[in-house]
């Protein structure tokens, strides 16, 4: 009896120093940080020592607090020259606009590791959280700084800083956090924020953050076009395998099932058939096409594309001048007709020679103006595209100038010039 009623004194005082013991050695030094900089170095190296999910929220509280004492302090002078400014005055407050909008990322990200330990079960296995409610409270209205930290550093040309303020936007929306404040009132923009976001992504080469963001952006119909859009170019540039780009098709040709007025759709499944050499899908894909845009300019220039490749010039030059009806002023489609009818012009001639090597005159008037065609077009090239951004004109410019004018004539060796030519 006596044994027995030890061990019951031994077990209460076992659950007495539970009950009632206090904050960790590691926490309480946490607890004591003057600066965000040292509570965080702190906490980073201590974490593995905080006893339960309760001291780390309390950890990561104290590191929300420390930042958004960085947020209030740059607020309050925004505010003050605010004032100043609708009064009149000409005094301005320091605002240290660099440090504000970290201060606003650093309490984001501490709120929301905060928050993850606050909803965990305590040692009796319920869910008491302890800061949630004031913390969301006070913070959601700053998700709008956080747009903002991303348009300032848009000003400056920073994109790594651009992406980075963006995206915590946007991720920061779906946090359980704000689920509460979400719910009473949502961001009508999330959608275009997101869109930038997938944006900025691409920009700084995360295609896994530009995936993620444009299927939020596609959630909205506005920006649901260019989302899907911008997901799939991302997507063509990782593919690796044959069977990526064979499941990658099949994405494409879903999607372009379920909106087949989408030109940029239409033109990545074109590139991916061409790529792959299936020329019966791609030849399918056209006739179909055709039945609702006859003059589809993509359809056109392929075709004429391929035609030149295979130097079957007489169609090349009937597709190339069906595609140029719908672009009239395409430099590189222009190149491209100047260039086919060159060489049809130019096989021609050497038929004509045949074994003598002279051009009959009679023969040479026909095909005179076949050269004359061919210069047409690149000399309008020439003049939509004068540096070559876009099509090479050029040298096939120069061949029609040495046909028609001869290599002594100083028109010729201008071109020759031009083209880089050797006379």
């Amino acid at each position: 009896m006596k044994m027995k009623k030890m061990m019951i004194v031994a077990l209460m005082a076992v659950a007495a120093s539970t009950a009632f013991a206090g904050d960790s050695p590691a926490l309480k030094t946490i607890l004591k940080a003057k600066t965000y900089a040292e509570a965080k170095s702190l906490l980073d190296s201590t974490l593995g020592q905080l006893a339960s999910p309760a001291e780390k929220a309390k950890a990561y509280n104290k590191l929300y607090t420390l930042a958004l004492e960085t947020v209030t302090k740059e607020q309050a002078n925004m505010n003050e020259n605010q004032v100043n400014a609708q009064m009149g005055k000409a005094a301005k407050v320091a605002v240290d606009s660099v440090a504000f909008y970290q201060a606003v990322y650093d309490a984001m990200e501490a709120a929301i590791e905060c928050d993850k330990y606050d909803q965990m079960p305590n040692e009796k296995g319920k869910v008491a959280p302890k800061f949630h409610e004031a913390v969301a409270g006070v913070l959601y209205p700053h998700r709008g700084n956080l747009w903002n930290g991303g348009i300032f550093y848009l000003n400056r040309g920073d994109d790594a800083n651009t992406y980075k303020y963006f995206a915590k936007c946007v991720d920061s929306y779906a946090e359980p956090l704000f689920a509460e404040q979400v719910a009473k009132t949502p961001d009508e923009n999330i959608g275009q924020m997101a869109y930038y976001a997938a944006l900025y992504a691409a920009q700084n080469k995360d295609n896994k953050g530009c995936a993620k963001f444009a299927d939020v952006a596609a959630k909205d119909p506005k920006f649901a076009k260019e989302a899907n859009n911008l997901k799939l170019a991302i997507e063509q540039e990782g593919l690796k395998t044959r069977q990526d780009s064979l499941n990658y098709v099949k994405e494409l040709e879903g999607q372009f099932a379920n909106d087949p007025s989408n030109d940029q759709l239409f033109g990545s499944l074109v590139n991916m058939y061409s790529g792959m050499k299936m020329n019966d899908e791609m030849n399918a894909l056209f006739e179909k096409k055709l039945q609702s845009d006859p003059n589809n300019f993509v359809v056109w220039a392929v075709r004429g594309q391929n035609a030149m490749m295979d130097q079957k010039l007489d169609e090349a030059v009937e597709y190339f001048k069906k595609a140029l009806s719908t672009q009239p002023d395409n430099a590189q489609i222009l190149t491209y007709l100047g260039a086919c009818q060159l060489d049809h012009a130019s096989n021609l001639e050497n038929r004509a020679a045949g074994k003598t090597g002279r051009v009959p005159k009679e023969a040479m008037d026909q095909i005179r103006p076949l050269y004359e065609e061919a210069k047409g077009y690149l000399d309008k090239a020439k003049q939509l595209d004068p540096n070559r951004e876009k099509a090479n004109w050029a040298y096939p410019l120069y061949r029609c100038h040495y046909q028609l004018y001869g290599g002594d004539d100083q028109r010729t060796k201008d071109a020759a010039k031009e083209a880089g030519v050797s006379e």
